[in-house]
């Protein structure tokens, strides 16, 4: 297992493998964002593999779900990150076959933070610039074996700011790692989710 910097612009084929990655890290707990329903908009893992809504269906209704992260979403998504101020992008692989990726980008505490990571009046209690870590996951297989803190270790050896931001679900494995390296939660937001922060080593 070996993890490496890239440059998504000049590897596209890593992008679709960061692709995947995300889709099946993200279809599965705590997330399970693998299946909407446009109807009645609940959330299904991806492991359930189903292609109707069993909660529309107890209602004698016969909706089809729609993936939660198409791929070209994914992908469209990933690069308008990496046009931000200082991006950086890992990727875990194993046997050259990217397991695990992290990324992220430099922001300063504004409103504009504020909007863009749903978390209201959080620039108050914030000053100056930090490196924000947007995503970090492996395929389910690889969880759970330290590799996440080898991704997250690489990528703030990498960056230049004192400070990190994150945004994670409360029972994540991320937030417990970034407790494990001396994060903390400075903002509950909507749906379980919460602003951390953490000093760079």
């Amino acid at each position: 297992m070996e993890i490496i910097k890239i440059n998504p612009f000049e590897q596209p084929q890593m992008v679709e493998a960061i692709a995947s990655v995300y889709q099946q890290s993200f279809g599965g707990e705590p997330w399970n964002e693998g299946y909407l329903c446009p109807v009645c908009e609940k959330v299904f893992a991806r492991t359930l593999s189903i292609k109707t809504c069993p909660a529309c269906a107890e209602q004698s209704q016969t909706v089809l779900v729609v993936e939660y992260w198409p791929m070209s979403k994914v992908i469209s998504d990933f690069y308008r990150e990496m046009r931000k101020p200082d991006p950086i992008c890992v990727v875990a692989q194993s046997d050259e076959e990217v397991i695990g990726f992290a990324w992220g980008y430099r922001v300063s505490a504004s409103p504009d933070l504020d909007e863009h990571l749903d978390a209201p009046n959080l620039h108050q209690s914030l000053h100056g610039d930090f490196f924000y870590l947007d995503e970090c996951a492996l395929v389910p297989a690889y969880q759970g074996k330290g590799i996440g803190k080898l991704l997250v270790s690489y990528i703030f050896r990498e960056q230049k700011q004192k400070q990190i931001l994150l945004r994670t679900m409360n029972d994540s494995r991320m937030c417990s790692l970034t407790k494990h390296m001396g994060g903390e939660t400075i903002q509950h937001i909507s749906r379980g989710r919460i602003i951390m922060k953490l000093l760079t080593p």
